[in-house]
Formats: structure tokens, sequence, C-alpha cells
């Protein structure tokens, strides 16, 4: 028969024990609480293995699952241990190492132009840099309420007409920003008021820009475009009607309309009309005009065609001309206040240069293109402006145009100036 003692252990349950096993049972017992508590340790680590957040105390932070692995799979913005760091948006890359032909623009954190901010999931951009992954330029001080804020998308659509095609499929089309400042200002950042230009009274010899539109049609109109601005040209519109329907175009300058034959109409059916558009105010270089006698796919213009030409094109046997007037601040002969936008003509040498009417005669343009024989010194130009001619930063062509022409870095028509202030 076996002798046998009554042990009582914590959980309450009694076991008996033959003598002969007792010492070894005794061991196992005295165990017994440490194996309790590795046993229940790894039922909660079983439960809850997956991490904890940092900063919530949820598991995965609560953007995420535990998987059987017992590893947090975090959703598509968190990423961590214990999917608590947020992800930055992505954009374009500005600068990357080249995947491909054609492929360096490739989504990235904040545009490879910013710090992400882990916690928050927010780009901190570098300077010139904005929107949510630092993907567009800044415009500088805003245009300074001057002037627009424009992605070259937007600034190609306001010159492209027609069918003609947009900046918008190129990687930087709604990344690069600029200032598109308003009539009477510019810089970059559309910050300087713009003088009064002219051409230089001294120089000789050049042109007035003189563009050609040729059209012939029985009815309809056609589409008349200058700087992405426009109007509609019934086919009937005789020259005083065609020059008011010009002065409807946001900004269009000064011009002198003239037909080049018989015609009474802008378009003949006859034989094709040239249009003579002469630019008599702004001078130098001017953008072309654009014609269109079908928009959209809709046909306007009926029984013919209508046509355009600048730079030295022909049209209906007349050449046209491409300005070489200088079209200068203060006609290069005056400093201009880009605070007020009024020019101070040059003095020194006497009798020195006043306010023009655009052709070499005193006016009121404000623009000193005027050489000012008119005074009480009167007489001829004789030597390049400045109290040191032109400033000791430049060299006097001499007679007649007296002009200066200036060392690198040296601006306007004396050469006084090393600030960059170019429109």
């Amino acid at each position: 028969m076996w002798n046998a003692v009554c042990l009582r252990v914590r959980l309450q349950v009694e076991v008996v024990v033959p003598l002969q096993l007792r010492a070894p049972f005794t061991a196992v017992m005295q165990r017994l609480p440490l194996l309790i508590s590795a046993s229940l340790f790894l039922f909660h680590a079983a439960d809850a293995a997956c991490a904890r957040g940092v900063y919530n105390n949820k598991i995965c932070s609560g953007h995420g699952s535990c998987n059987p692995r017992n590893l947090c799979e975090c959703d598509a913005r968190h990423f961590g241990f214990d999917c608590s760091q947020k992800r930055c948006p992505l954009g374009p890359a500005w600068v990357a190492p080249a995947r491909a032909t054609d492929d360096a623009h490739y989504p990235v954190e904040c545009s490879n132009k910013g710090v992400c901010d882990y916690e928050e999931g927010a780009c901190t951009c570098d300077e010139g840099f904005v929107g949510s992954a630092c993907q567009r330029l800044e415009c500088p001080h805003a245009c300074d309420g001057a002037g627009q804020c424009l992605s070259l998308k937007e600034l190609s659509a306001t010159y492209a007409v027609g069918s003609e095609p947009l900046y918008d499929s190129v990687w930087d089309a709604e990344m690069i920003y600029g200032c598109k400042c308003r009539k009477g200002y510019h810089a970059y950042d559309c910050s300087l008021r713009s003088c009064p230009r002219g051409d230089d009274p001294l120089t000789t010899g050049q042109k007035n820009e003189v563009q050609i539109v040729q059209c012939t049609a029985t009815g309809g109109s056609f589409f008349l475009f200058f700087s992405g601005q426009g109007a509609q040209v019934p086919f009937d519109t005789t020259l005083s009607q065609f020059q008011s329907i010009l002065a409807t175009i946001p900004n269009f300058p000064r011009v002198k309309v003239s037909f080049g034959g018989t015609a009474k109409t802008v378009c003949s059916s006859a034989t094709a009309n040239a249009i003579l558009i002469e630019f008599i105010y702004d001078f130098g270089p001017q953008p072309p005009i654009k014609v269109m006698g079908s928009l959209k796919g809709v046909a306007y213009l009926t029984g013919g065609s209508v046509f355009a030409a600048s730079a030295g094109g022909i049209l209906a046997g007349r050449t046209s001309v491409q300005g070489t007037k200088e079209w200068e601040f203060c006609s290069n002969r005056g400093d201009c206040n880009y605070e007020t936008g009024q020019c101070v003509c040059f003095l020194n040498p006497m009798p020195g240069y006043r306010s023009s009417d655009g052709y070499g005669n005193p006016g009121t343009l404000g623009d000193c293109g005027c050489a000012n024989d008119k005074n009480i010194y009167g007489g001829p130009m004789l030597a390049c402006v400045g109290e040191l001619a032109c400033s000791g930063h430049g060299y006097c062509t001499g007679y007649p145009s007296f002009k200066c022409v200036c060392e690198k870095g040296w601006t306007i028509g004396d050469c006084s100036s090393s600030k960059d202030t170019s429109a």
C-alpha cells in the first residue's frame, strides 16, 4: 500500500503524491509559479504580439493590422514597425537619377525639394518651392499684387489660339510658375513700374513694323488674334470699321491700316486684298498677327481664305517688314524711376533730352525721345551723356548717334546703373 501525503497548491487543486515521488514533486511545485507566469506571458504575447503605437498605444497605431506572424501590415499612408510614421505626399522629382530614357521625373517624396515630417506626414519645402509635395515653384512676392502667378501650361493658354498646341504634356508644365505682369509693370516679380518706351532719337535708318493680312471671301467672317487676344472680323468690314475692331483687342498697339489695292472691304470676292498694318507707336519686332477662317472645327469664312505675314513674309505681292527701331525705357536717353514709372531725362551735356511725340519731335509721351534743341541752350548734340561720358563704364559711339555701349554689368543710357531692371 502506498503511503501518501496531501499537498495543496495555489490553484486549489489537491494532488495525492506517493512518498517515493515527494522530493521530485516538491521541486517541481517550487518552480510552478515561474512556469505559470511564463505561460501567462506567452498567452498575452500571442494575443498582442504586434507593436503598439508610440503616440497612441493602439495596436499598429490604429493604422494597420496584425498579421499571423505578429507583424504590423500598415495602410498605404503609414509605415514603420508600429505604423506610427506617416508618409509625405509624392510629386514629380525635380532632380533624380534617370531610370530610363526620358524617365527622370518619377514620383518621389516631397518631389526631392523638401524634408518630410514623418510624425505629421507633411513636407517642409526648400526655399522657393511650395505645394503639398513641394511640386511647384513659388511666384516671388506673390507677383507684388501687380501680376498673375501662372504655370507654364496656364501661360501657354493665354497665347495659344485655335488648334495651336498647349504646353501641357511636359513634366514641368504644372510645376514651373512665374509672374505675368499687368501692363505698366515689369521684373521677375512685377515689382517695378514701367516707364514710357521709345525710339532713340539719334539713331537713323530704322523702320516701323508692317504686317499683312490677305483675305479672299464672299461671306462670313474670320478671327484675328494678337498676343492671344482676338476679335471676329466680318468679310465686308470697311477700313474704318477694321481699325475700330482692332482697337477692341486688349493691348493691341496703335497702328495705321491701309488697303493695298482697290478693294473697299477687308475681304475681296474678286482678287486677294492686302491689308497693311503698320505699328506706329510700339517699335521694334512685334508678335505676329494670326488669322483663322475657322475656329474649333467650325468654318466661319465662306468662299475663300485668309492669311497673315510678318518678318519679311510676302502676301498679295507685298512684303512685310520687321520693326528695327529701338523700344527702350526712356528711349535710352533718360533714367527710369521704377517706383513712379516716370522718366528723368538726361540733361548733361546740354541741351539734353525731353519728352517726344515718338518721332524725335517735342511731345507728351514722357519718353525722353527728343533731343532738346528747343531750349535756351539749343544746338545739336555733341557728346554722349554723363558728366563723364558714359559714366566711365562704357564707350561712346560718337557722331551721329552719340550712343553709350556699356561694359558688362552696367546698364541704361548713360551706363550708370549696375542693377538688373530688365523688363
